[in-house]
């Protein structure tokens, strides 16, 4: 059989025997077959090494094949990894996680580099996973991204800072735990947002301890919602203004609550319909004064100051019925029917104390009073003067020059006026008195005391109407009036600014101030009026 299909031979090239040379290879002058019977071994082993090295190129060239281009199977399963870890799944018992897929690729190679890879990087994201989870006090959920991460050998130094984050944790959790049963109970009772041991309170305690607690801020949206929950009764009886005041607590506890914009909507439908109720009733209460139905007009207007507090229509109508009882009580002391007159400035006060007029009144009708007194003390002669003269005098001396009503120095006065007005002891007491009242106006300038220099000015014009300085007093009295308003509208105080300029325009009715004033303060009301809605 030929060598020249021998596969141990390889390419080697073979060397014929020619027999029939019949000339001798030595007298040729070629090896003999002793002499090169060594080379042919030689050649045979170099192709023996040539063919097992071959051998281990196609060996070698066929594993780092494997390895470049994995099997199909073994790449689906890296894509599946792939995917587990990115949604997050990094182990789960039914093998489908991330950890799993990629040490079952490992098992088949254990040198696979993209697996190992891969499962450092689950060890990574397990460790961030703890730290959220942490972070948001799901205990349960760290501890096992924890063990998860440890389990693959992440960095020793990056385990024990989550493992200190995860015991302080642990020990804020029985905290927050103690403060939602708090919580819970002040629920049950019925505390919900009525101080530091309310419901809503001990939430905000637990919130801000911690802040992102999944938890906490269920119960806390929970509660907000039960709380909302009651604006149906609020709105069903009327009470516009505690609903709204129940949508403005919930706001400002969270903002982004997800009930609001629904209250917010029923709430601006039951405000528009109050509005046109209201409106409504208004126009009934302003008839109703016109007709000199004061009672039904006041009823009315209480009725919507209690639902909306502060209504400015329905202000202002009280104290029209205020000085619509004024004079009523001007005309019935006219008539000295003190009691009917007194009953109409008692229910003019209570509706707005602060009338100007009131004060006019209730001096016309202490006048009244006395001018009837003085009547009856005329047919006992004029002894009552002396002693009207005298308690006028002590009045004085007591500074009480126009209160109170009937005692004091003007009321003594007017009443021996009205028995003996040209007596010259009655002309010498009113000179005294009249200078008396007028240092009384100057000095409740100087002391900012304007309503008592008001009363002063008052009794100064009914007893000398002809006094020279009343024209100058009455407006000095008026830019005091005026300074103090704009004040007061500095301060925001506009109903009391109201009444100063009120008692200014009383004084000085044409002075151009007044107009520029009132239209600052109207301006400034609704400027509020706006800020509040």
């Amino acid at each position: 059989m030929s060598d020249r299909n021998d596969p141990a031979l390889g390419d080697l090239p073979i060397v014929e025997d020619r027999r029939e040379s019949p000339t001798p290879a030595s007298r040729r002058g070629l090896p003999t077959p002793q002499s090169s019977h060594w080379k042919w071994w030689v050649g045979i082993a170099a192709a023996a090494v040539i063919a097992m090295g071959g051998f281990a190129l196609v060996h070698w060239r066929n594993a780092i094949g494997a390895r470049l281009v994995p099997p199909p199977q073994q790449n689906r399963v890296m894509q599946q990894a792939a995917a587990a870890l990115r949604a997050g799944r990094l182990t789960s018992p039914d093998g489908h996680g991330a950890r799993e897929l990629y040490e079952a690729v490992m098992a088949r190679d254990p040198d696979d580099l993209a697996a190992r890879e891969g499962l450092v990087r689950v060890a990574n994201a397990a460790l961030a996973q703890a730290q959220a989870a942490v972070g948001a006090h799901r205990i349960d959920e760290a501890q096992r991204a924890l063990d998860l991460a440890r389990e693959l050998s992440a960095p020793v130094v990056a385990v024990q800072k989550v493992e200190a984050s995860l015991r302080g944790a642990t020990g804020s959790e029985a905290q927050i735990a103690a403060l939602l049963d708090r919580a819970a109970a002040a629920e049950r009772a019925g505390h919900l947002d009525d101080g530091d041991d309310s419901a809503l309170a001990i939430y905000q305690q637990a919130i801000a301890a911690a802040p992102d607690n999944a938890l906490v801020l269920d119960r806390r949206r929970t509660l907000l919602a039960k709380m909302l929950g009651g604006i149906d009764a609020l709105l069903a009886s009327g009470d516009v203004a505690g609903a709204q005041k129940l949508v403005d607590r919930v706001a400002g506890v969270d903002p982004g609550n997800l009930d609001l914009p629904n209250a917010r909507a029923r709430l601006a439908d039951a405000s528009q319909r109050q509005q046109r109720e209201q409106a409504r009733l208004l126009d009934g209460a302003d008839a109703d004064l016109r007709a000199g139905r004061i009672d039904a007009a006041v009823a009315t207007w209480r009725q919507v100051l209690a639902q909306s507090p502060d209504d400015a229509r329905a202000g202002a109508g009280l104290r029209a019925a205020g000085e619509a009882l004024v004079r009523e009580a001007n005309h019935d002391a006219s008539d000295f029917d003190f009691a009917g007159a007194q009953a109409a400035l008692d229910k003019a006060r209570t509706l707005a104390p602060e009338l100007p007029s009131l004060r006019a009144t209730t001096q016309h009708l202490a006048q009244a009073r006395m001018q009837r007194a003085g009547m009856d003390r005329a047919l006992k002669g004029k002894q009552g003067i002396t002693d009207l003269l005298a308690a006028a005098d002590h009045a004085i001396v007591r500074d009480e020059l126009v209160d109170p009503p009937g005692d004091s120095a003007f009321d003594k006065l007017h009443e021996a006026a009205a028995i003996a007005p040209a007596d010259p002891r009655v002309i010498a007491a009113r000179k005294r008195f009249v200078a008396t009242v007028a240092a009384c106006v100057q000095g409740g300038m100087t002391d900012n005391r304007l309503a008592h220099a008001s009363a002063c000015l008052d009794a100064l014009a009914t007893i000398q109407p002809t006094y020279a300085s009343l024209p100058s007093l009455r407006a000095e009295l008026a830019r005091h009036w005026l300074a103090y308003a704009d004040e007061r509208i500095g301060a925001g105080e506009l109903d009391t600014a109201q009444r100063a300029i009120d008692s200014a325009k009383r004084l000085t009715p044409d002075d151009p101030a007044i107009a520029a004033l009132q239209a600052r303060a109207r301006q400034a009301r609704a400027g509020t009026a706006s800020a509040r809605k």
